[in-house]
């Protein structure tokens, strides 16, 4: 995937979020080309999601790995970059959804990236 989620970012009314990505990636030694925009509402005290789209999973890989560095900045303490899995997840949902539907007999679950399937116990 060429894309990252940040998530633990302040949200602001007016906010400059391309600024406010690309001081993160200042913090971490990189300075890629980048289309940043928040996905989801916040929910409770928390901000909504900031999806990065970079150029290539090469240039994710190396952020990712980097991502550790915000740590010692004190406005960053609370940032957290993970890749984008929601098109995976997605995915295995319509997976399962099928599944349920072709074997109504068995429980369905998603566990470690995959669908497994029990008997029903009664």
């Amino acid at each position: 995937s060429r894309n990252i989620m940040v998530f633990g970012l302040a949200e602001e009314d007016k906010e400059d979020l391309n600024e406010k990505i690309r001081s993160i990636m200042e913090v971490i030694g990189e300075k890629p080309k980048m289309e940043v925009f928040r996905v989801g509402k916040a929910k409770d005290s928390r901000p909504s999601p900031v999806k990065v789209a970079l150029t290539s999973s090469l240039i994710v890989s190396e952020v990712i790995a980097k991502s550790p560095l915000l740590s010692e900045k004190d406005e960053y303490k609370s940032v957290f970059l993970s890749y984008d899995q929601r098109l995976a997840h997605r995915t295995l949902v319509a997976e399962l959804k099928r599944k349920k539907a072709d074997e109504p007999d068995k429980r369905h679950f998603i566990r470690s990236g995959s669908v497994n399937s029990v008997e029903k116990t009664v």
